[in-house]
Order: C-alpha cells, then structure tokens, then sequence
C-alpha cells in the first residue's frame, strides 16, 4: 500500500513541476536548438538573444535595440512539430510593420544593416501547420531568436 501511494505522490510531484521542467530546458534553447548556424566570419552574440515556452496561439514580443553601423543576423526557430514560425517587425512608434517572413515563404533568418541606433518589436508565434490537432493544443515547445552581429564600419 506504501508503494501505490509513494507511486501516486511521485507522479503528482512529476507533473506538477512539468512546467518547471519545460522551462528549463528551453532555457537556452537559441545555443542548441536549429537556430545556432555560423553566420559569418566576424559575427559575434548578441545578448539580446532569447528563448522561450511556446505553445500554439502564443505571440511573444520582444522589445529589441539594434545599434547603427551593424550588420545583424537574426534566426528564428522553434521545436520541431511548430514550424513553421511566424514573425513580424515592428516600429514601436509609429506601429508601422517593417518587415514580415510571411511576404518570404516564412524564412527562419534575416539580415538587416542598421545605419543609426534603433529601438524594434519582434512578434514571434508559430503555425504548426503540419502538426496534429493534439499537438497544437495539448503541447508546448521551445522557440529561439539567436542574434549575432558585426561592424560595418570602414576601418
């Protein structure tokens, strides 16, 4: 009888931090996950890189600074059943949309070349489109945007 109820506590202690869990191991998710590419010689991390819990319908949003006379390389992924993603930037003023990967077949990376310092949104949610019903509303994932950068200054 001892067994059975140490069995049932067990279990219930094991899904009670099932949250906890897949937060943790999203943690970093940027530095492991399909995200992590060589972008280049001379491009280095940009600590405004993220990763995240994502479930499908969520939209995370990012408030980013890209800094003039950089070139940045920005890649997007996510666990393996939620592509593809879906992300937008955005003009935190004016709210105008700069750009979105819809208009790019959904690409997960992007280039940009920032001339003066800038403050961006970045909207971030997944599609799923291949996965099952099941899946999109029973599970999360993990997502990553994993920033690198370098000087376009003449030297």
């Amino acid at each position: 009888m001892k067994k059975v109820i140490s069995l049932a506590g067990l279990f219930l202690l094991l899904t009670g931090f099932s949250d906890l869990y897949s937060q943790n191991n999203c943690k970093k998710f940027h530095l492991y996950g399909p995200c992590t590419q060589y972008a280049g010689p001379r491009f280095e991390y940009d600590g405004q890189s993220r990763s995240n819990v994502i479930g499908f319908g969520d939209k995370l949003i990012y408030s980013m600074i890209f800094y003039g006379e950089r070139e940045y390389n920005i890649s997007f992924c996510t666990s393996e059943e939620f592509y593809p993603v879906h992300f937008k930037l955005i003009d935190p003023v004016t709210r105008e949309l700069l750009y979105d990967n819809k208009d790019d077949d959904y690409a997960t990376e992007l280039t940009l070349n920032i001339e003066k310092t800038q403050r961006i949104m970045l909207e971030f949610s997944i599609l799923a489109h291949d996965a099952s019903q099941d899946v999109k509303m029973n599970y999360l994932g993990c997502s990553g945007v994993l920033v690198q950068w370098r000087s376009i200054k003449e030297d």
